[in-house]
């Protein structure tokens, strides 16, 4: 069994990109550890047209090889799906798919972006998952969107806001994992200190803000032992 989940998670590292996505106008930075072999968490950019780029970041409830298996599927249906230009709309699709091939207890959530270049813009859809935190000029922006986790319940809409982004703002998605996670005395890092450690780090490069975050991160542990899949992606506007 140990063996076949380090051939998974080895399986999960090709499927998952393996360095930094090139994107017209941006530029990336992406680290992601689990805290088993493979993780639930997943993410994805899909160019489809010249100046347009789907960029998926999502987190399927549970952990180990069940949690993983569920993401390789919402990805893979991603691939096909990628094409429709509307984040809410292609959430909504993939909700659906998955109902029809429910799988008990089993859900994920999910943002969906829309970068279109030309126009500096991000179209941002959420379905249940943490919202993006994005430092502009040192200082915090929280876009307010929402949603219900997709496998979830049947003929549900979701939200979509747009972003008028700027040259040197930064986008940072991050799953749960990393404002759960406890130190020794059970306090939770939280998305206060997450801002934070965002708004000190946000003038560097984008892997050196994910690097800096987790070694925020890894002094707060001081040791504890990592609870849930913890994963971060910084994108900055060029």
């Amino acid at each position: 069994m140990d063996q076949d989940l380090k051939a998974a998670r080895k399986l999960q590292r090709i499927l998952l990109p393996r360095e930094d996505p090139e994107v017209q106008g941006l530029a990336t930075g992406i680290r992601s550890r689990p805290a088993r072999e493979i993780s639930g968490d997943f993410y994805g950019f899909f160019e489809h047209v010249e100046d347009a780029c789907v960029i998926a970041f999502g987190d399927v409830s549970g952990k180990g090889a069940a949690a993983a298996l569920y993401g390789a599927l919402i990805m893979g249906l991603l691939r096909t799906l990628a094409q429709r230009r509307n984040p809410a709309e292609l959430i909504q699709k993939l909700n659906e798919t998955l109902l029809e091939r429910k799988v008990d207890a089993q859900y994920a959530t999910l943002t969906i972006l829309l970068w279109e270049s030309a126009a500096r813009t991000l179209r941002i859809a959420n379905a249940g998952a943490e919202p993006p935190l994005i430092c502009r000029l040192g200082e915090i922006i929280q876009p307010q969107i929402e949603g219900i986790p997709i496998g979830l319940l049947d003929d549900r809409e979701y939200d979509e806001i747009v972003f008028q982004a700027q040259p040197g703002d930064v986008l940072f998605l991050f799953s749960d994992g990393l404002e759960d996670q406890l130190n020794a005395a059970d306090q939770q890092f939280g998305r206060a200190r997450l801002a934070v450690a965002l708004k000190k780090l946000c003038a560097l490069d984008p892997r050196g803000l994910v690097d800096g975050v987790f070694d925020e991160l890894d002094q707060y542990m001081d040791g504890t032992p990592i609870t849930d899949d913890q994963t971060a992606i910084a994108i900055r506007v060029s």
